[in-house]
């Protein structure tokens, strides 16, 4: 399952980037004016600034959940071990569980992928 994708966008630019909420404000100079005269209102750009900290330790936060998604185990450096999801079948009223296991090896020199796959069996 793919993480969804975020609600907001930067609210300045001047750490932050895409589509701004208050692109029209910075565009006539306010909120750079605030940041190049932050005793103007001191709290006001403070929390400008604490805002966009917090949306770019989101964005942070949104890409190591995504790279830790993948329920994927890394094993060295060059091993990589994943599993599908379990499944079960009856057949004449018994339960049997299983899960495919698939191993992946790159080889650093020729930078070749072998990969093999098995299907567990669960007791």
């Amino acid at each position: 399952m793919a993480l969804t994708g975020k609600k907001y966008s930067s609210v300045h630019s001047l750490t932050g980037s895409g589509k701004d909420k208050m692109k029209g404000v910075f565009d006539e100079g306010h909120i750079q004016h605030l940041a190049e005269n932050e005793s103007d209102n001191p709290v006001l750009t403070s929390l400008i600034y604490q805002i966009q900290e917090m949306q770019d330790e989101l964005d942070y936060l949104r890409t190591e959940i995504s790279s830790n998604k993948d329920n994927k185990i890394v094993i060295g450096s060059n091993t990589v071990v994943s599993f599908g999801d379990m499944v079960f079948t009856t057949v004449k009223g018994k339960t049997t569980y299983s899960i495919v296991m698939t191993v992946a090896y790159t080889d650093p020199s020729s930078s070749k992928v072998t990969t093999k796959t098995t299907t567990l069996n669960l007791a």
